[in-house]
């Protein structure tokens, strides 16, 4: 029987791009959106909000009557913000913090009873700033910093039932992220206008210039596959890698410098 497994967060770019490849490699795959859209895709669409509890419920409840069984979630769906944050508006951090949070604990809570029953993986897609600041992004940061710690100790809950976890520490990844996020700041405000507007005009460079889509989810796959999940998988470009070294083994005043001028502060 064929493994099922739950994308969340499927309708474009690396949801997307990871239930084509699963698809076509055999699996059931279910991916997710907030409206329900199947037309000419390989794999099976349902609808999910994961701000909306009972929309988890019943997304999951409609794949295990069609399918009998789930093996495998990939929680992907999430929402970017960025702007200063003594400017950010307290309604903007708390969609990204039910989105990026609490909705990823939502899935996780509805999957794990199935999941218990075929020894099931969770993998969570995370992002290389979680694991350092960057600035003008430190909401968007903390929601991955925060699933991490989750992915870390539920690790640690589930090795008994043999459920196996994840994070996935993703850098930059050319899809819609520029369009979808939200951009928060007052631009009558000189305090950080210029700094911010030059950061933000390189956060989308860099996106334009990141992995391909199908690329990542070729590298997120082969750890789905592993005989064992590794506690974190970092996927990017050569330079976003070596800054979780540099962060490691830098001085913090020197690393910091290093980070603001990577990101393009004024």
């Amino acid at each position: 029987m064929s493994k099922v497994i739950l994308i969340t967060g499927a309708s474009s770019g690396l949801g997307q791009a990871l239930a084509e490849q699963l698809s076509e490699m055999g699996y059931q795959v279910y991916g997710t959106s907030r409206k329900h859209q199947d037309d000419g895709l390989s794999f099976k669409m349902v609808a999910m909000d994961v701000r909306d509890e009972a929309s988890v419920h019943r997304a999951i409840a409609f794949i295990i009557d069609k399918e009998g069984r789930l093996d495998a979630v990939i929680n992907n769906a999430g929402i970017g913000i960025a702007g200063p944050l003594e400017q950010l508006r307290m309604d903007n951090i708390e969609q990204v913090l039910d989105t990026n949070v609490k909705g990823t604990v939502r899935v996780i809570q509805a999957a794990l009873p199935h999941l218990r029953r075929h020894k099931g993986r969770v993998l969570n897609i995370s992002s290389i700033g979680a694991l350092f600041g960057l600035p003008y992004r430190g909401v968007y940061c903390a929601s991955k910093a925060a699933v991490d710690l989750i992915t870390e100790a539920l690790r640690m809950e589930l090795a008994a039932h043999g459920v196996q976890a994840c994070s996935i520490h993703a850098g930059d990844i050319q899809t819609n992220i520029n369009s979808n996020r939200i951009k928060d700041y007052d631009p009558q405000d000189p305090t950080y206008k210029k700094s911010f507007e030059q950061v933000y005009a390189d956060i989308d460079k860099d996106v334009d210039k990141g992995l391909p889509a199908g690329e990542v989810a070729r590298q997120v796959i082969r750890a789905l596959e592993a005989p064992r999940l590794r506690r974190s998988y970092t996927i990017g470009k050569p330079l976003q890698r070596l800054s979780i070294l540099a962060r490691r083994l830098l001085p913090a005043p020197l690393f910091e410098k290093i980070i603001r001028g990577y990101s393009g502060m004024a």
